[in-house]
């Protein structure tokens, strides 16, 4: 077979494990892995898994795969972002967790699979060099690494973004360059924290609910309640940084192949969360619900819903929006009204 074979590595690991510890540290690496394996998911084929490392592969060898890659690297330090403000944890692997990084390297060219025990290796002269280019000369240590075969099908507006960086191994001198991704780095954690501000928010609501917010909010937040009374077959949860909210995913299935992905950006628990969601026609919608008791058993619910039209359908595409998501938050607040208050009456 032909086509690119990737490597993203955890740059900083083995420092970050040797001076931290083990349980969290271990902890910390499993989710990093799968938040970089779910970003790949469906792009990148994932055929070894080497401890801070992955091996992929993919027929696609256009430049479109370098936007795949900053796209995960992006995913890759929200995630260390989220950690490090989701956890109190004062242990020196979650205080020190915006110290790790990501590399890439990727190279063209061929390989075979075979299975060892059950598990797919990849096999070919191609595949022992994109692991030797993983040590290098590029300076810093987050980079996406190219090789002037894969470099080759890029157009020039994408070529002319790398420093040439060729690398020399007792296998000879291996053509590549650099493309420095600091700079996405900086932009990711230097970031505002998503919230909607009601002033200018496209779509405002308010509903009462009876129960205190703590209630209100495991009702809002619980996958196997939202599942009820969103009415879906099924609720796949992905849990945020360190177990949290914070960056959760709520993949809620309605038919096959019918999924609409909610995304937790932030989360004062019970006071406020601030959530992304796939909408049709816009894209994105990012809706901010503000939870706050009012008397001893009512808790009050200000919801402000943005999303983004331009052109000369925006006024028509913000009015059918804001019917659809009008109807549709009344009645999940009805359903989450009646399962509440069904909820009280079992308790008594």
């Amino acid at each position: 077979m032909e086509g690119l074979l990737v490597m993203a590595d955890i740059s900083g690991y083995t420092a970050f494990v040797a001076g931290t510890e083990q349980d969290h540290s271990q902890e910390i690496l499993a989710e990093l892995m799968e938040a970089i394996s779910r970003s790949f998911g469906g792009k990148l084929t994932i055929d070894q898994v080497e401890g801070d490392a992955l091996c992929c592969t993919t027929d696609r060898t256009d430049a479109g795969v370098t936007d795949w890659l900053r796209e995960t690297f992006r995913v890759f330090h929200r995630r260390l972002r989220d950690i490090r403000s989701a956890t109190t944890c004062p242990c020196r692997a979650c205080a020190t967790v915006q110290e790790l990084g990501l590399k890439f390297v990727v190279h063209r060219g061929s390989f075979s699979r075979y299975e060892v025990a059950g598990r797919v290796q990849l096999h070919g002269n191609d595949v022992n060099l994109v692991h030797r280019l993983l040590k290098n000369t590029v300076p810093g240590h987050e980079y996406l690494l190219a090789t002037a075969p894969a470099l080759a099908a890029w157009p020039e507006s994408v070529r002319a973004e790398f420093v040439h960086a060729p690398q020399r191994y007792d296998l000879g001198e291996v053509d590549a360059s650099y493309l420095d991704l600091r700079p996405i780095h900086e932009a990711v954690w230097s970031e505002e924290r998503p919230k909607v501000n009601p002033s200018t928010a496209k779509l405002r609501s308010t509903a009462r609910f009876p129960g205190t917010p703590e209630d209100v909010f495991r009702y809002l937040t619980d996958p196997g309640l939202r599942k009820i009374w969103m009415g879906v077959p099924r609720v796949d949860f992905f849990a945020g940084a360190r177990g949290s909210l914070v960056g959760a995913e709520y993949h809620c299935i309605h038919g096959e192949n019918q999924k609409a992905v909610f995304k937790v950006l932030d989360c004062s628990a019970p006071q406020e969360i601030t959530m992304q969601m796939d909408f049709p026609m816009v894209g994105n919608v990012w809706r901010t619900d503000r939870v706050e008791a009012e008397g001893p058993s009512t808790t009050r619910v200000d919801t402000a819903v943005s999303w983004k039209t331009s052109g000369i359908k925006a006024p028509f595409l913000d009015f059918m929006v804001g019917r659809l998501l009008r109807k549709y938050g009344a009645e999940y607040d009805k359903r989450v009204a009646e399962m509440l208050q069904e909820s009280a009456r079992a308790s008594v």
